[in-house]
């Protein structure tokens, strides 16, 4: 099975994995500044685009959310879940329960968890929290074939775009990011909405074109039970796309409920398809009365994986938290995952994986 980032020109690919990064950080931050203000508000103060500088959120401008620094865990997790499969038979989802466990304890083992930062508390849900501690505790997270809770809450959403590194076939990278989204929430629509977005950024690096990526969720969803809701918002979404562009706060507040996973979903993949202009593709997330900070991160992220960090506001990456560590957690997953993944003991020793 090939990785999810061997299709394409090393360059290219690790351009768009560090717009993914940093698109989801800095869409989630500029959400942060607004979350949960009046959308007709926002638009009138900030304009059709929402806001563009950082706000002092959590005692710093652009600060990450809790979502972003389990995202972030995740990819070390992945990266990690490789290197093992290259030695053991593996399950592939271990890495990533350990990494739920290394955050809520502030566990900092490796290179990546070094960051402090990450382990600050951010706005976390309930929901995660009490899965995940229960899970530290000796208990189980959730599977799809035995939910933990029946949440639909839109934190099961960003963590599991981390599997689109694991797998070029569209229909692996749904199910890893099924399993991921179903470890906290438990409803379908939550989990089935995580591997649809997860198969989205998988074609965003593969070929940048986000409509497509929308018709690939599509077909990957639709042979999963209870499919129904996610299948009609993200058709919703992709007939929007060649309607007469009406991305007021109404229309894209229209789309969903931004707390839930299939809401935010389909708020931030039409507001990222608006624009092939990273700042013209988030600004639709940014302006709805609700959870911005999500709803900005998914259209950031997935805006970010088409275009490339180069067309994300070189300010906002030097002043988003943790910049330079998140270009080279970007770039080492690109390394792992492409063509020649590293042999060199140096690089085994900043991700320790654990024994089969």
């Amino acid at each position: 099975m090939r990785s999810g980032l061997r299709n394409a020109d090393p360059r290219t690919m690790m351009l768009s994995v560090r717009g993914w990064l940093y698109g989801a950080a800095v869409g989630g931050a500029l959400g942060s500044g607004v979350r949960f203000d009046s959308g007709p508000a926002i638009a009138h103060k900030y304009g059709p685009l929402g806001p563009g500088e950082f706000a002092d959120v959590f005692g710093r401008p652009g600060a990450i959310t809790s979502d972003m620094q389990l995202t972030l865990l995740g990819v070390d997790a992945m990266i990690r879940s490789h290197i093992r499969s290259s030695w053991h038979e593996t399950d592939r989802l271990e890495e990533i329960r350990r990494s739920l466990r290394r955050w809520l304890l502030a566990e900092q083992d490796g290179w990546f968890p070094q960051n402090s930062e990450l382990f600050q508390r951010r706005w976390a849900d309930r929901t995660t929290i009490e899965a995940i501690r229960t899970y530290a505790e000796g208990g189980e997270l959730g599977t799809v074939e035995q939910p933990i809770n029946d949440s639909q809450g839109n934190s099961a959403l960003l963590r599991s775009g981390v599997a689109a590194l694991w797998s070029d076939d569209s229909a692996v990278v749904f199910e890893v990011g099924a399993r991921i989204g179903a470890m906290t929430h438990g409803h379908p629509n939550a989990y089935l909405s995580a591997g649809a977005y997860a198969v989205m950024l998988q074609h965003a690096f593969d070929s940048g074109d986000l409509q497509r990526a929308i018709v690939a969720a599509l077909d990957a969803v639709q042979r999963w039970e209870h499919h129904e809701p996610v299948s009609a918002a993200l058709t919703a979404v992709h007939k929007a796309i060649f309607e007469p562009p009406r991305l007021d706060p109404a229309t894209m507040e229209g789309f969903g409920d931004s707390t839930t996973a299939l809401g935010a979903l389909a708020i931030g993949a039409r507001a990222a398809n608006a624009s092939l202009r990273f700042p013209n593709a988030l600004g639709p997330a940014l302006i709805i009365s609700g959870d911005t900070a999500t709803t900005g991160a998914v259209a950031g992220s997935l805006a970010g994986a088409s275009c490339g960090s180069r067309q994300i506001p070189e300010q906002q990456i030097e002043e988003i938290e943790l910049s330079e560590p998140i270009q080279q957690l970007a770039d080492l997953a690109c390394l792992e995952f492409g063509n020649s993944p590293p042999q060199e003991a140096g690089f085994y020793e900043g991700f320790p994986f654990a024994p089969a």
